[in-house]
C-alpha cells in the first residue's frame, strides 16, 4: 500500500489518499484509490498520458528507399515504434552545461530484399534504448529492393505527439454490488444476464467484477442485481506501452505535477501578491506533497 499525504489551505484539515495495488502484471497496473475525487484522479491520468517523457523517433534520413512506401509513410511508422526509455540518463532539453546532448539517440537500419524488415533490426547507439517489441513489421522488401536510413530518437511528451505517450490510463468509481439470488427471479430473468455471471446457478460477485462484467448486467433486473458506486473510491487502470514501468510512470507524473506547482508559485510572486495569498493558493494547488511507500 502507498499513502499519499495531502494538504489544502491551512484551515483545511489534513487528509490522506490511500492507494492499494489490486493487480500488477507485466505492463499493467490496477490500483484502488480511496479518499479522493474525480478531479484528482483525472489530474493523475492526464499527467501520465501527456506529461511523462519517453523516447520516440523524430527525424529520419533516407539514404536508399526502394520499397513501395513513400519516405513520409515509413518515417511515420518508425516514429510509432515504442522505445525503451531511461529517464535517469536522458533529460529533456537540448544539452548540458558542457554542450553534451542528453535527449537523443541515433539509429541506423540497412536491409536488402526479399525480406520483411522488423523493428529488431533498428541498430541503436545506446543498447539501453531499443524497440520495446522486436517483431513489429516495418516494411516488406521484394527481390532486389533495398532500404537504408539513419534516424534520431528524442525525448518528448504526449502533449506534443501521442507517439511520446507512455501508455493509457482510465478509471471508474468502485462498484458496490447488491445481489439477491432469488430462485424465481433468476429463472425469469436469467436470459437477460451473460452466462459468465452465474456460478452454480447463482449470480456470482467475483464473476461479475471480473472484466467489469457487471456493466453488462445493469438494469437487467434490479431485484436480482443492483449496482451502486462509492463516490470517493476509484479503480484506476494503467497500461504501459513498454517504454517505462507503470510505477515509474506514476512517480514521474507526480514529479511533473510538483514542477508545475513551483512554476505556479513563481508566477504568483511575480504579480506582487501577499505571502498569505500565495501560500494558500499553492497549498490548494498542491494536491500531492509527499509519497510514502
Amino acid at each position: 500500500m502507498m499513502v499519499v499525504e495531502k494538504k489544502e489551505a491551512e484551515e483545511v484539515e489534513e487528509f490522506k489518499m490511500e492507494i492499494n495495488v489490486i493487480e500488477k502484471i507485466d505492463k499493467k497496473l490496477v490500483l484502488e484509490l480511496s479518499n479522493t475525487n474525480e478531479t484528482e484522479v483525472n489530474t493523475l491520468r492526464r499527467l501520465i498520458v501527456s506529461e511523462v517523457p519517453t523516447m520516440a523517433i523524430e527525424e529520419v534520413e533516407f539514404i536508399k528507399n526502394d520499397t513501395a512506401l513513400f519516405d513520409e509513410i515509413l518515417a511515420n511508422r518508425l516514429g510509432l515504434i515504442p522505445l525503451t526509455t531511461d529517464l535517469k540518463i536522458y533529460k529533456e532539453g537540448d544539452d548540458d552545461k558542457k554542450g553534451k546532448v542528453l535527449n537523443q539517440v541515433e539509429f541506423k537500419l540497412k536491409a536488402k530484399g526479399p525480406v520483411i524488415v522488423y523493428s529488431k533490426e533498428l541498430e541503436s547507439t545506446d543498447e539501453k534504448i531499443k524497440s520495446v517489441f522486436e517483431d513489429i513489421p516495418i516494411v516488406k522488401l521484394l527481390e532486389g529492393q533495398e532500404l537504408e536510413l539513419h534516424a534520431i530518437a528524442v525525448l518528448g511528451r504526449g502533449k506534443q505527439h501521442m507517439k511520446f505517450s507512455p501508455g493509457v490510463v482510465y478509471y471508474h468509481h468502485k462498484p458496490i454490488l447488491v445481489i439477491n439470488n432469488d430462485a424465481k427471479k433468476i429463472e425469469q430473468f436469467k436470459d437477460e444476464f451473460p452466462k459468465q455471471a452465474f456460478k452454480d446457478g447463482k449470480l456470482n460477485e467475483e464473476a461479475l467484477l471480473k472484466d467489469n462484467l457487471y456493466e453488462a448486467c445493469e438494469g437487467a433486473c434490479e431485484e436480482l442485481l443492483k449496482v451502486d458506486y462509492e463516490e470517493d473510491k476509484f479503480i484506476v487502470y494503467i497500461e504501459s506501452f513498454g517504454q517505462l514501468d507503470c510505477v515509474e510512470m506514476i512517480i514521474t507524473a507526480l514529479e511533473k505535477l510538483n514542477d508545475k506547482i513551483e512554476e505556479f508559485e513563481k508566477a504568483l510572486k511575480g504579480n506582487n501578491l501577499t505571502e498569505k495569498v500565495i501560500k494558500d493558493a499553492v497549498n490548494v494547488a498542491k494536491k500531492v506533497t509527499k509519497l510514502k511507500k
